[in-house]
């Protein structure tokens, strides 16, 4: 729900949302002006520099040919060049000096025929006729730009005759560098489009200036130009201290506008916040204190539409109470469900027609009456007990809960149905409302599939291991008698027998994890050790496959609390099913990390691959990719639900990946066992002294219990009361821990635990009273648990039961 505000703040924001507005945008209108006068300086800047670059370019290069100039036409140079012979010094040490203080890299002498004097034995590489060809011609110096280098040339003349001249070359490099080594900003300058030096980044999004030389400049002659360029961020540089002093003066200026816009809205609201009081009072005819017209207006409009609301609320309600009567009535008189309601004395409310027919009582017959005469007489008597002790702030049994319960007809037939009870507030009085069904039908499919189960293990799986042993017998005593066909034939039928004992395990498996008799015995294994056996065991079916086996593990002491013989048949799904989806001569490779708190184990094939539309399904029971490789290697389709329900339990989870053509990964995570071995433990491969079963759900309490007591005891534990009853019966237990109260009726198991004198510790959430019965001998508070205290009085229990040998 959205926060209520004042009309005086409402007021007070709107103006100053008015005011603040208008500030940004004369901010912005200003900031723009000023943006656009800070880039025309700074082009006029950039102008500027791009043309005393030029200029210093332009001087130098003037500089270095008058140096050249003058050497060519001194009078030695003259008479040196007449007397070739004579002036060889003369022109060794003259264009030496010319290469001394100037940007000029080499000088040299050539004659009026074009062709290169050299002073030494090594000619120029660089110097062709083509060169000084135009200077000869027409008796003038010029300036080239020739293959990246800049020559000067001068001819050396006798009275009016070009005898020769000097031509000079210039690395453009060692002219220019000096030049644009103090500019500040990206440039870069280009010579005949071919030859450039750059620093910087010309084309970032900036302010760009481009800039050939004036036609007064002898650089003019040539393709050359000069870019600079100024990113916009300079324009933010310049602009930022006039914002900052601009935006601080205009939040100065507005702190006296708030406290005057504020007096003003409230000046302004006083009198709808007077207006509004009264409304709220209920004081009506409001009035107003004021005169003011639209104030006016608001008082009546208040009173005319208080009038007419009350008179429609009236109206309404009547129409609606009697509307919502009939449409109540006619949906529990016409659902299919026996809907019956009782108070808080477990009086009858009401009763409506499925439940007539479902109980064979007429409404009238019952209403008034307990409800504890819809059940049979054991669990009548226990009714009243279970409702008083909700009611005085026990934990309930079945509110909220669907569960089965055992209900009596009027003719005295007992039935099964199914209870579901909610708690309801009825005139500020509880209530409650219980939804039966019956569920006769649904035992009679439970027990006629319960039948069937027995009659595949005991009718199908018994003479179906006789037939495979038979043949397996022949096949192995008489492999080399046989005929070819006869011996294909009875290699068949093995084959399909042992399809056929897989198919029944796996369904045996499936209706033990259906009717939650799956029985698990919780012991300190190694995880290490049991993939090791795993892959030890179907070794042979791999090399059956023509397909080896590889683990790697970055841990050999990966200690879990699980069942190490379901763990095993995991794997063995696992690797039975990478080992037949992969091709000869391929690996399958297991592996074993430590992820935080829990052990991942890893199967990859390197098979066909999982197709996408099947991911969705592949736990899911008799599901099998539709393809023609799954029809040859076989399989049930249930390995991978029951592998699934296997890790659950364990309290990990199971996943996959896979890649069409490449292969797949299933791998499933364990949690840890926090309990570390310590000097007083047992050496593996011996029992624990004491067994005890843990009743309950606290994963918790179970680790602690488990962490102090080991080796002395070893704890199961189960989560109902059917799988406490499945592991009484699988194994003997010295002692039972049992959480109290039970989200289950405990009869049963009591009746169990009694028989076998097994004595029971209840663990009770808060102050309970506990069962009068002879087999609980002490019952100790959860929330004040002192596990050293009841280490020590479960270790006289058994003690004293079992002298043999003390925790």
């Amino acid at each position: 729900m959205a926060a209520k505000t004042s009309i005086a703040n409402r007021f007070s924001k709107l103006i100053l949302s008015l005011l603040i507005t208008f500030l940004l945008l004369v901010v912005g209108a200003t900031t723009v002006m000023e943006l656009f006068r800070i880039e025309r300086q700074l082009q006029d800047k950039l102008h500027a520099q791009a043309f005393n670059v030029l200029s210093v370019l332009n001087l130098q290069l003037s500089t270095q040919q008058r140096a050249v100039s003058r050497t060519a036409q001194s009078q030695l140079s003259i008479n040196s060049l007449i007397d070739l012979g004579g002036g060889r010094y003369y022109f060794e040490h003259a264009l030496e000096d010319l290469t001394l203080y100037t940007a000029i890299e080499e000088a040299h002498l050539f004659d009026y025929a074009g062709q290169f004097l050299h002073m030494d034995d090594e000619a120029a590489t660089w110097f062709t006729p083509l060169l000084v060809t135009e200077t000869l011609t027409t008796g003038l110096g010029e300036i080239k730009f020739h293959d990246g280098s800049f020559f000067i040339i001068e001819p050396i003349k006798y009275y009016g005759a070009v005898q020769g001249g000097i031509i000079a070359k210039i690395d453009p490099n060692v002219l220019i560098a000096p030049v644009l080594d103090n500019i500040e900003y990206s440039h870069e300058l280009k010579i005949n489009q071919r030859w450039r030096i750059s620093a910087g980044d010309v084309i970032a999004p900036g302010i760009t200036v481009v800039m050939p030389p004036p036609s007064n400049m002898a650089l003019s002659e040539f393709d050359i130009s000069i870019t600079l360029n100024q990113p916009y961020k300079a324009l933010l540089g310049g602009i930022s201290p006039w914002l900052t002093s601009f935006s601080v003066l205009a939040l100065i200026a507005l702190l006296p506008m708030i406290v005057i816009t504020r007096r003003i809205g409230q000046k302004m609201a006083n009198p709808i916040i007077e207006l509004a009081d009264e409304v709220k009072a209920a004081k009506y005819p409001v009035r107003t204190q004021v005169s003011d017209l639209e104030l006016t207006t608001l008082a009546d409009a208040f009173n005319q539409a208080t009038l007419e609301i009350k008179r429609i609320n009236e109206i309404n309600l009547q129409e609606e109470r009697q509307s919502g009567q009939n449409q109540l009535s006619a949906i529990v008189d016409t659902v299919v469900d026996a809907i019956i309601t009782i108070d808080s004395k477990g009086h009858i409310a009401t009763f409506n027609p499925a439940a007539e027919g479902l109980f064979g009582y007429r409404a009238e017959e019952v209403i008034g009456h307990k409800v504890n005469m819809l059940m049979p007489e054991n669990f009548a008597s226990q009714h009243d007990t279970y409702l008083n002790n909700y009611l005085s702030g026990k934990r309930a049994k079945v509110i909220g809960v669907g569960r089965e319960v055992t209900a009596k007809r009027k003719d005295g037939n007992i039935f099964p149905a199914e209870l579901s009870v909610s708690e309801m507030q009825v005139s500020g009085n509880k209530m409650f409302t219980g939804v039966v069904r019956d569920i006769t039908q649904r035992k009679k499919g439970e027990a006629l599939k319960s039948k069937f189960v027995a009659t595949v293990s005991h009718e199908l799986r018994t003479p179906l291991t006789s037939i495979r042993g038979a043949l397996g017998l022949i096949l192995g005593k008489f492999t080399d008698e046989l005929p070819p066909k006869t011996h294909k034939m009875l290699t068949l039928a093995l084959r399909n027998c042992e399809r056929l004992t897989l198919l029944i395990n796996d369904i045996l498996d499936i209706e033990k994890l259906e009717s939650d008799q799956m029985v698990y015995t919780f012991h300190r294994n190694n995880l290490y050790s049991i993939i090791t056996r795993s892959l030890e065991d179907n070794e042979g079916y791999a090399r059956q496959h023509k397909v080896s086996l590889a683990f790697h593990a970055d841990i050999e002491n990966a200690y879990i609390n699980a069942d190490s013989t379901r763990l095993q048949q995991v794997m063995a799904n696992l690797l039975s099913n990478a080992i037949k989806y992969s091709s000869a001569e391929s690996t399958v490779t297991v592996s074993l990390s430590l992820q935080g708190k829990a052990y991942r184990v890893e199967v990859t094939d390197t098979g066909a691959g999982i197709p996408a539309e099947f991911h969705q399904q592949i736990f899911e029971r008799f599901s099998q990719a539709d393809s023609s490789d799954t029809r040859q290697v076989g399989g049930t389709g249930l390995g991978l639900a029951i592998t699934k329900s296997i890790i659950e339990a364990h309290k990990g989870n199971i996943d996959f990946f896979s890649t069409l053509g490449e292969g797949s990964t299933f791998f499933f995570t364990l949690p840890s066992d926090s309990a570390q071995p310590n000097n007083q433990r047992r050496q593996s491969g011996r029992l624990p002294a004491f067994q005890i079963l843990f009743v309950g759900s606290d994963d918790q309490l179970i680790g602690d219990l488990r962490n102090q007591f080991y080796p002395e005891c070893e704890i199961s534990t189960a989560e109902s009361v059917s799988r406490a009853n499945l592991a009484l019966g699988q194994q003997p237990f010295e002692l039972a821990l049992v959480e109290y109260p039970f989200p289950e009726p405990l009869d049963k198991l009591m009746d169990q635990l009694s028989r076998r004198h097994i004595p029971v510790v209840l663990l009770t959430h808060g102050e309970q009273d506990v069962p009068d019965l002879d087999i609980v001998i002490a019952a100790h508070s959860i929330d004040t648990l002192n596990i050293n205290s009841l280490k020590s009085e479960l270790r006289l229990i058994l003690k004293k039961r079992f002298p043999r040998e003390a925790m």
